[in-house]
């Protein structure tokens, strides 16, 4: 996450162009190994064991290392070690930028102190988004009014990360009095606490996370596309309901409402950008 939305920065400002990002991007992939298949190199977990975790990751919001935990397949210390095998995301970032000589050491404090001045984050917030960890990015990135929805908001980062792109990123979350829906997979989640949440195409992320999680290259965001759409929202509902339940709240998913023809959804409404593979799309949520 941390790479794209720092590296669209430095190409706004034009220390970067959208080539030589992807380049950058392209040698974090190289480096970037799944916690699970090093954790298998190093002897600590079998492969069924990492299939397995892997597994519930899909239906479970937990990070690999806390499920393996809880399996007893891992301790503590061994997920901090593979951690620091693994590599800071922020910290690979830099170093490629430095190693294809498109910024110089000496420069990154100055040229990322100006995206901390232009988003008004603290020097905190910067160490914060420097850690690449989702559940302590997204707050970030929303208001006072929309920190409400930061736990729903919290699951689909993180789902999509999971199961569609690993460098999807957000923007900053608004709230609307009012949204007009077109080409959207919406879902109602009744019982208390209930709410309405979905994803609604903006300049192509809906179609590629439609392509990405139904296996099916999708040419264009008919009722099919959004069909998958609307099967990737049943997943990230389906796991915010479940953790609610854990605190005595009870939610019944209604199936997902395609919608395909303009309508409006009224009253205050969350509207928070992601961005798949550098297209975009919104994820709404009113309660």
């Amino acid at each position: 996450m941390v790479e794209y939305i720092l590296g669209n920065y430095l190409v706004g400002s034009g220390k970067l162009t959208e080539e030589q990002l992807e380049v950058v991007v392209g040698q974090l992939d190289k480096i970037r190994v799944k916690l699970g298949l090093i954790a298998v190199a190093e002897g600590m977990m079998t492969l069924a064991q990492a299939d397995e975790v892997n597994r519930l990751q899909s239906v479970m919001d937990k990070r690999f290392g806390d499920i393996a935990v809880e399996k007893g397949y891992l301790t503590d210390d061994q997920i901090g070690n593979l951690l620091k095998a693994q590599g800071n995301t922020y910290m690979s970032f830099v170093q490629s930028l430095v190693n294809e000589g498109f910024v110089k050491m000496e420069e990154i404090d100055t040229v990322f102190d100006g995206y901390r001045v232009e988003n008004s984050f603290t020097k905190s917030d910067m160490e914060t988004l420097k850690s690449d960890d989702p559940e302590r990015i997204v707050p970030l990135f929303l208001s006072a009014e929309t920190m409400k929805y930061q736990d729903i908001i919290g699951v689909a980062v993180r789902t999509l990360i999971r199961c569609v792109d690993r460098h999807m990123y957000i923007g900053k979350a608004c709230l609307s009095a009012g949204i007009e829906l077109k080409d959207a997979a919406m879902q109602e989640v009744e019982g208390e606490g209930g709410y309405v949440a979905g994803f609604m195409e903006q300049y192509g992320g809906l179609l590629k996370t439609a392509s990405i999680f139904g296996q099916e290259d999708f040419k264009q965001v008919d009722v099919d596309a959004l069909d998958a759409a609307g099967e990737f929202l049943n997943c990230v509902n389906g796991l915010h309901a479940s953790a609610l339940s854990k605190n005595g709240l009870e939610l019944e998913l209604l199936p997902p409402n395609l919608v395909t023809d303009k309508t409006e959804l009224s009253g205050s409404v969350c509207v928070m950008p992601m961005y798949i593979k550098g297209m975009s799309m919104a994820f709404i949520v009113k309660q």
